[in-house]
C-alpha cells in the first residue's frame, strides 16, 4: 500500500481524535472556570483573616459539636436542673366532694407539694404627683428648688422607662419600632419609635460622664488591646475601635482607620503596650507619635495566614511549620512563669530563630511577600515573652467587637453624628459592665441620677 492511502486512511481517524481533543478542552476550561468561581466562594470562609472556629467544615468545630459521633450529653455526665426556689406564697389546693359520685371527702391521704414560677401579668405604666417646693433663701436670697431622685429634670417619663428602653434596644437589639410596641403591650405605655429614641438619647447623655472616666482610665493603661472594623454612618464608611484593658472597654467610632485616631484616643504620652494586628497605623503611631509605648503583633493572624499561604503555594509549608513550632514553644515556656532572666534569653534564642528562617531566599513572589510583612513587625512579635501579662494574642479586643459586628447585621448602619455619640456611649459602658461581672440592669439604674 502506497503513503498516500495509508494518509488518506488515517484522516477520519485523526479528525476524530482532534474532534475528541477539541471537546475535552472545551470541559476542561468550563472546570477550570468552576473551580475558580468555588475558590472565589471559599476565600469568604478560609483565608487568614477568618478565624478558625469560624472556618466551615472545619474538623475542630465538627468534633467539638458531634460529641465523639453522638449528640447530647456525654454517657456518665451528671445531670443538671433548675435550683428550686423558696416559695414566697403557699395555696392550698383541696377538694371537698368526689366529682365521680358527689361524697364528701375526708382529710387527704397525702399531700403533693409543688413549687411553680411563673411572671407577673402585664401591668399598666404607674403615674406619680411631684408637688415641688420652691423656696427663697432668707439668708442670701437665692431660689431652692427641691429634687427628689426619682424625678427628672426633663420630660415626664421616668428613669425605669428610659434604662429599660435603652438595654431592649442596645442589649436585646430590638429596633425602636419594637421597643415602642413592645411598651405598649407590656405597660400600656403609648410612646412613638422617635421618644424611644430621645430616651436613649438622654440615658446616654446621664451616663457619658463615665464614658469620659473609662477614657482616662484607657489612656494610662499599661497593656491595651486593640482592634477595629467597619460601620456605615448615613452611607459613609466609618470605623468601629475598640480599646480594651480586660476590664474595662472603650468604644470610639471614626471616620478614620488612621494613626490620627490612636493620637486623639490615647494622645502622645501613652507608654504602656498595645496589643494589635498587623495593620500599619498601630506601628507607625509608636514610632513617629508614642515613642514611649510598645506593641505586641498579634500571632493569632499570622499563624491563620501562613496556614493559608501554605494550603496554596508548597514553598510556605516549612515557613508555617516553623512559625508554628516557635509559637508552640514559646507558650510553652511562658505558662511556666520562667524569671525575667531566662524571658530574654529565651527571646533572644526566639529572634535568632525568626531571623534565620527570614533571612532565607524564597522563589514565590506571594510566599516572599509574607516573609517580608514578617520582617517588617519583627521587633513587635516576642515582647510577650519578656512582658509577663502581655498576651500573644489579640483575642480580647475582637470579643470586644464581636457585639458591634451583630449590630451591623441586624441595622445596617447608622444614620447620624449623634447616633454615632450614643452607640459608642452605651455600647462602652454595657461591655465594661459585663467585662466587670455586672449586671447592666443595675449599674444603669445607678447611673441615671437626676
Amino acid at each position: 500500500m502506497s503513503e498516500e492511502s495509508l494518509e488518506c486512511s488515517s484522516c477520519p481517524r485523526v479528525e476524530k481524535l482532534e474532534e475528541r481533543v477539541e471537546e475535552l478542552e472545551e470541559k476542561l476550561a468550563l472546570k477550570d472556570e468552576k473551580i475558580k468561581r468555588l475558590h472565589k466562594k471559599l476565600r469568604k470562609y478560609r483565608n487568614p483573616h477568618t478565624p478558625s472556629s469560624k472556618k466551615r467544615g472545619s474538623t475542630k468545630s465538627k468534633s467539638s459539636s458531634s460529641g465523639g459521633g453522638s449528640r447530647g450529653r456525654k454517657k456518665g455526665h451528671e445531670g443538671t436542673t433548675r435550683s428550686k426556689p423558696e416559695p414566697k406564697q403557699t395555696i392550698v389546693v383541696e377538694e371537698e366532694n368526689c366529682p365521680e359520685c358527689g361524697t364528701r371527702l375526708e382529710e387527704p391521704r397525702e399531700v403533693e407539694s409543688r413549687v411553680i414560677e411563673d411572671i407577673p401579668e402585664p401591668e399598666p405604666v404607674v403615674a406619680k404627683e411631684y408637688r415641688i417646693g420652691h423656696y427663697e433663701c432668707g439668708g442670701c436670697g437665692e431660689e431652692v428648688v427641691a429634687s427628689h431622685s426619682d424625678c427628672p429634670e426633663e420630660g415626664r417619663l421616668g428613669k425605669n422607662v428610659l434604662v429599660q428602653a435603652t438595654l431592649l434596644k442596645y442589649e436585646e437589639r430590638i429596633p425602636y419600632r419594637k421597643v415602642s410596641d413592645l411598651f405598649e403591650w407590656q405597660y400600656s405605655l403609648e410612646v412613638s419609635p422617635a421618644s424611644v429614641l430621645d430616651f436613649v438619647r438622654r440615658t446616654s447623655d446621664w451616663i457619658q460622664p463615665r464614658y469620659e472616666k473609662i477614657w482616662q482610665n484607657v489612656q494610662n493603661s499599661d497593656i491595651l488591646y486593640v482592634d477595629e472594623t467597619g460601620m456605615k454612618v448615613d452611607g459613609e464608611q466609618h470605623w468601629i475601635w475598640a480599646f480594651t484593658t480586660g476590664s474595662e472597654a472603650l468604644v470610639a467610632l471614626r471616620k478614620s482607620r488612621g494613626k490620627k485616631v490612636l493620637k486623639e484616643i490615647l494622645g502622645k504620652n501613652f507608654d504602656g503596650t498595645i496589643v494589635c494586628d498587623g495593620w500599619s497605623s498601630y506601628a507607625t503611631y509608636v514610632k513617629n507619635i508614642a515613642p514611649e509605648a510598645d506593641l505586641q503583633r498579634c500571632w493569632a493572624h499570622l499563624l491563620r495566614e501562613v496556614e493559608d499561604l501554605a494550603d496554596k503555594r508548597e514553598e510556605a509549608e516549612p515557613v508555617n511549620e516553623k512559625i508554628h513550632e516557635i509559637y508552640e514553644e514559646l507558650t510553652s515556656f511562658i505558662g511556666k512563669d520562667p524569671p525575667p532572666d531566662e524571658r530574654e534569653e529565651r527571646r533572644e534564642k526566639a529572634k535568632k530563630e525568626l531571623e534565620k528562617l527570614l533571612n532565607q531566599d524564597y522563589e514565590n513572589e506571594r510566599v516572599e511577600e509574607l516573609v517580608k510583612k514578617i520582617k517588617n513587625g519583627k521587633k513587635y512579635w516576642l515582647t510577650f515573652v519578656t512582658e509577663p501579662k502581655v498576651e500573644p494574642t489579640n483575642n480580647q479586643a475582637e470579643r470586644a467587637l464581636r457585639e458591634h459586628v451583630v449590630h451591623r447585621k441586624i441595622i445596617g448602619g447608622l444614620r447620624s453624628q449623634k447616633g454615632t455619640e450614643i452607640h459608642e456611649t452605651i455600647m462602652t459602658l454595657l461591655t465594661t459592665w459585663k467585662q466587670q461581672n455586672l449586671d447592666p440592669y443595675k449599674e444603669m439604674v445607678k447611673a441615671v441620677k437626676y
